[in-house]
């Protein structure tokens, strides 16, 4: 093999926790803590104790994004070796978990509507210095993370890694409820999120560099060097070429999901990114299609198809700034973005609230009210976006649901028309339990947790925005079928399945009407 090589289309880079796939809640210590100890090890342990149903669930594509370890028989000493090693190593996680769910119940509890300095006094060493006790308007009380603090008091640097290996994209594990074990074919690097070694890796996706260079700065060691090697190829990836726009042209290129990137001559956007790596007949566009700076980076929110830990890593060296909403600061369900990201590696981060701007040549990027998606959780970690290039204002609801169809008659009074709208219609989401139940106090009834979903708009809800907010074309997005983004989403739509039902009478209502309507798969492009 060449020296000079690229990283193969097909390795995953896959940046793990305690060996579980990273996302925005394993990333902040109070959150991975109850993650922990709510959900993870107790995965491990029913695996242990009856693997059986893991087994019989693993072979019914029906149960996939369930509550299921996707191993195998012989994995069953890696899972032991797994959860022994977890807890031991996350000792202090783990007292950290146990001791705010003990306070939050107390307080839930005891705390009345008096004074709750009492309360200080009872806190455990594990929290002491680290939290306010509040009450909110209603007399509730809560308590409040310092979370910078507790990111210094329980640094997770040492449970950072990265996987890497060769794998079909349909066929990865669901990320929530399988852990990452070692097989032939995968190499474990100990880097935390924040070495620039990732950047070099990353790097040659697009570039060749010396094998022999990133294999000493790796410190891969000899017995590694065949596996390592296969990781890599001298042939280049496919491209689909084109130059960035001319003149006053606005151009808008759809990666898949809620990943769309604006550019003009002078700038370019991309927002949300999460973008296949390998190339396929069905057209779409990928990572290698982007450009090589991309001036801002825009996340929506922090859920973990919007804000993917594995894609932001990879694209860090190319991201000039990264643009987040504003939090609770404190709130266990809304942990800070700007930390994560820091946490990350990133350092040019702009954190907006609601209108506040982002100047860019001939335009604008500004934030704006979200509203749903989020089981109803009291989540401030969310904005919807309007991007203003060459006098074209483009808006992107991402899931909003659209419960208010006011709130988009203010949003026209307040920014004038709207010419292009991009809209989520996953209409039926997973239930609260499926994303929140380890940051939950107290359990949530069955009918209640039924009926409180990350879902976004249904076409009678799509259809008041639209009138509101009258734009000339509209783009459906965000609906979760890419193939490359199974792993995380956890769902494939049948043919008659209630979401591409609403999305579609979306579609034939806005044509009946002489609008530009479009349902985007990736590869779309076009000029707005």
């Amino acid at each position: 093999m060449s020296d000079l090589v690229y990283l193969r289309p097909d390795v995953k880079l896959e940046p793990l926790v305690a060996r579980w796939y990273a996302w925005s809640h394993l990333i902040s210590p109070a959150q991975l803590a109850l993650h922990l100890r709510e959900r993870l090890l107790p995965l491990l342990a029913s695996f242990m104790a009856s693997p059986g149903p893991h087994l019989a669930a693993g072979r019914d594509p029906g149960l996939y994004g369930g509550p299921f370890v996707s191993l195998t028989e012989a994995d069953a000493e890696a899972v032991a070796s797994l959860h022994r090693d977890t807890v031991d190593r996350c000792r202090g996680l783990l007292s950290l978990a146990a001791d705010l769910r003990q306070l939050a119940v107390r307080l839930q509890e005891q705390a009345r509507g008096h004074a709750l300095h009492e309360f200080y006094a009872q806190l455990p060493p594990s929290l002491q210095g680290l939290v306010e006790l509040v009450y909110d308007t209603h007399h509730h009380a809560d308590l409040r993370l310092f979370e910078a603090l507790l990111m210094q008091e329980y640094p997770t640097q040492e449970l950072q890694e990265l996987m890497l290996h060769r794998m079909p994209e349909g066929e990865r594990p669901f990320f929530m409820s399988t852990p990452r074990v070692p097989t032939p074919d995968s190499l474990f690097l100990e880097l935390d999120f924040a070495d620039d070694r990732i950047d070099a890796l990353a790097a040659m996706r697009c570039r060749p560099s010396s094998l022999a260079d990133i294999a000493r700065r790796l410190r891969i060691r000899p017995a590694q060097m065949p596996l390592f090697e296969r990781l890599f190829t001298p042939e280049a990836p496919q491209v689909r070429g084109g130059q960035p726009p001319a003149g006053d042209q606005l151009r808008m290129r759809f990666f898949g999901h809620a990943c769309v990137l604006l550019e003009t001559a002078d700038v370019s956007v991309l927002l949300d990114p999460f973008v296949a790596t390998e190339t396929a007949q069905d057209g779409r566009l990928t990572l290698h299609d982007l450009p090589d700076h991309i001036d801002h980076v825009v996340l929506t929110h922090s859920h973990h198809d919007h804000f993917s830990v594995e894609m932001l890593l990879q694209l860090r060296h190319r991201i000039g700034s990264i643009i987040v909403p504003g939090n609770h600061r404190g709130a266990l369900a809304d942990p800070s973005m700007k930390l994560a990201l820091q946490s990350l590696g990133f350092e040019r981060i702009q954190v907006l609230e609601p209108f506040e701007t982002v100047a860019l040549p001939e335009g604008s990027i500004q934030s704006l009210p979200f509203t749903g998606e989020h089981a109803d959780l009291d989540v401030a970690s969310k904005h919807a976006i309007a991007v203003t290039l060459k006098s074209h204002r483009s808006m992107f609801l991402v899931d909003s649901d659209g419960r208010d169809p006011v709130l988009y008659q203010r949003l026209v009074q307040r920014l004038g028309p709207v010419d292009t709208l991009f809209i989520g219609m996953e209409c039926v989401g997973a239930p609260l339990n499926w994303l929140y139940e380890p940051l939950l106090t107290t359990p949530v009834s069955h009918e209640d947790n039924e009926s409180r979903r990350l879902s976004g708009s249904d076409c009678e809800r799509a259809w008041a925005i639209i009138n509101a907010l009258g734009p000339q074309q509209v783009f459906v997005y965000a609906m979760g079928q890419d193939p490359w983004m199974k792993y995380v989403m956890g769902l494939e739509y049948a043919p008659g399945s209630l979401q591409l039902v609403e999305s579609d009478r979306l579609l034939e209502r806005c044509r009946g009407r002489g609008l530009q309507a479009t349902r985007l798969v990736s590869g779309y492009e076009g000029i707005l």
